[in-house]
């Protein structure tokens, strides 16, 4: 016990000195003009690659159908993601999207539903890097427009009948996030929005300026 309390009181002014810095880098973070503000996890050419999985799956590709003697295959949907910055706390991007499922069922499995969905779209992010003052913490906030592709067929191996059809449709994007970078480059990402593909996606993201 006594040891304990020896590390406690050793611990404490290091623990009030640290925290007493944040607070006076704060502070000056504040009192500089909102103009000249710049945390450093975003500015003006700064690029940012990101790969990540989505959830839950809202491509469309959940298909319902009956038979005891099934097999099935999904995937996705998963994201690529890439940003630019053309000032200190605005970027443009765009992402790519794509999940897919494969049933297969009734008698010696003979009949398939493949369904396929491939989304993109173009936003614009705003980045908090002038109002929080953490250096490896970007946090963003996007909109644009997106579209999705989504693209059914049914096989039935049995009568070789077969069904092909899809449809198209564009909608608004809007997406809210947070970076945090472990080095310079490296980061992980988690976003939450509208795509139609997910409602929730995370990942690693790559920075490069």
């Amino acid at each position: 016990m006594k040891k304990l309390l020896w590390i406690l009181c050793l611990a404490l002014p290091l623990l009030l000195s640290h925290y007493s810095s944040e607070a006076q880098s704060a502070k000056g973070f504040y009192n500089t003009p909102y103009r000249s503000r710049n945390i450093g996890s975003f500015s003006k050419n700064t690029g940012i690659l990101s790969l990540g999985v989505g959830f839950p799956n809202k491509s469309g590709t959940g298909i319902d159908y009956w038979g005891g003697n099934d097999h099935r295959f999904g995937y996705g949907p998963l994201y690529v993601k890439y940003e630019h910055g053309i000032i200190t706390e605005l970027g443009l991007g765009g992402y790519l999207s794509m999940a897919g499922a494969k049933y297969e069922y009734g008698p010696n499995r003979r009949y398939t539903d493949r369904i396929f969905a491939f989304s993109g779209g173009f936003l614009a992010y705003y980045h908090f890097n002038k109002l929080i003052p953490v250096r490896n913490l970007d946090v963003y906030a996007g909109a644009g427009l997106g579209f999705r592709q989504l693209s059914y067929s049914y096989d039935d191996d049995f009568s070789n009948q077969n069904d092909d059809r899809g449809n198209f449709d564009v909608y608004p994007v809007i997406k809210v996030g947070a970076r945090y970078y472990f080095t310079h480059v490296f980061g992980v990402y988690g976003e939450g929005g509208y795509d139609k593909m997910s409602d929730v996606n995370i990942g690693v993201s790559f920075r490069f300026n």
